[in-house]
């Protein structure tokens, strides 16, 4: 199945982006990371998305890592990081869906 991974981050910085992709690249080197680009909502805030395959047997073990608690069916969640625990604390929001 294909997965995309919105990661909002609350910083503009490259170094700190940089830091959170090579984590990313580190939990799953398959990932495919596109270029942060600034979040339009939020001042000083930066987006970018991840997009990947993955089973179905896989999605519960990947969503425990990245956060421990997700809203929404596995299939379409997103989580906060003002109220959750993130991979990363620079981590303000997450959405992970699935593409069938």
């Amino acid at each position: 199945m294909l997965a995309r991974l919105h990661v909002i981050i609350s910083s503009e910085d490259k170094k700190d982006e940089n830091d959170m992709k090579q984590l990313l690249i580190k939990i799953n080197p398959h990932f495919s990371i596109s270029p942060s680009r600034p979040y339009p909502f939020l001042k000083g805030h930066s987006e970018f998305f991840v997009t990947f395959q993955i089973n179905e047997n896989e999605i519960q073990p990947l969503l425990n890592q990245l956060n421990n608690d997700w809203d929404g069916e596995k299939e379409s969640c997103h989580c906060y990081g003002f109220n959750t625990k993130m991979f990363h604390p620079l981590v303000y929001c997450l959405e992970f869906d699935i593409f069938n």
